[in-house]
């Protein structure tokens, strides 16, 4: 059994119950072996490990390395770009691939198989709507993921947001924007290019900003006016959903109940 999910910068993989595969390298891509049930047998750069439940292995770009599951056995695998705006280097360029070879962590399987149902669903629903956002976000958080495994910390701690109306003026073009179209489909290139900055120091700094996520921050948004329609109008709440963006109003339930700690039926009863 085999799931897949990929974007431009990442792609999502879990396998599991006697897959193999073929000796083979990775160019320009990094990735993450995740055995999350039973052991995965890995070759890497002629050398084997026995992969057990929690123990994950990292392949730098270039490393040859093949591998394969027995029964009842399931691993997930993480990829991610090497170059490029979206890729390790973008946000620490003096990464080198070839110092990593042979990085060996352990993980919480259980927390990662949830982490990764979250990351699928939020990709198929993100391209179902056509919503670069939704799919950024998972991009972003996947390559945190990553990045932690190398000591490169792409969520720098934020003890206190500074104060919308204190950011510079580029800053608060993009969120003029996000405030304007945040019913539409909405990219982080769109707002990092209003806030002259590349991605990911734009990524940085609105989280410095504001305290939160740009996809956050939307759906901070969308909720609030979601709140509005809930105590002022008898729309259906599908409507309300659509109207607002989310891909289908299971996400909106979803969402809204994370948020406020109630349902949206439960909260225009209140």
């Amino acid at each position: 059994m085999e799931m897949k999910a990929e974007t431009t910068w990442i792609e999502l993989w879990q396998g599991s119950n006697e897959f193999r595969n073929i000796p083979h390298t990775h160019e320009n891509w990094m990735q993450v072996t995740l055995p999350v049930k039973g052991v995965c047998y890995f070759t890497q750069e002629a050398r084997s490990y026995s992969l057990g439940q929690g123990s994950g292995l990292i392949q730098p770009p270039g490393a040859k390395h093949h591998f394969h599951l027995g029964e009842q056995t399931s691993v997930i695998i993480l990829k991610v770009r090497e170059k490029g705006p979206g890729g390790m280097t973008a946000i620490q360029p003096q990464f080198t691939a070839g110092a990593h070879h042979d990085v060996r962590q352990t993980f919480d399987p259980s927390a990662l198989v949830g982490r990764f149902q979250q990351w699928m669903l939020a990709l198929i629903q993100g391209q179902t709507l056509a919503d670069p956002l939704a799919i950024e976000h998972v991009e972003q958080d996947v390559l945190a993921y990553v990045g932690d495994w190398l000591g490169v910390s792409l969520t720098d701690p934020v003890p206190g947001a500074a104060p919308i109306e204190r950011a510079d003026p580029h800053m608060q073009r993009a969120l003029a924007y996000l405030h304007d179209c945040y019913q539409q489909s909405v990219s982080v290139d769109e707002l990092a290019a209003l806030a002259l900055q590349s991605r990911f120091h734009f990524i940085r700094s609105f989280r410095k900003a504001t305290g939160t996520t740009p996809y956050q921050y939307l759906l901070g948004l969308r909720i609030e006016e979601a709140k509005r329609r809930l105590r002022r109008t008898e729309t259906p709440i599908g409507q309300i959903s659509a109207d607002l963006g989310f891909s289908s109003t299971s996400q909106f339930h979803r969402a809204f109940l994370k948020m406020t700690g109630a349902t949206p039926q439960g909260y225009r009863q209140r």
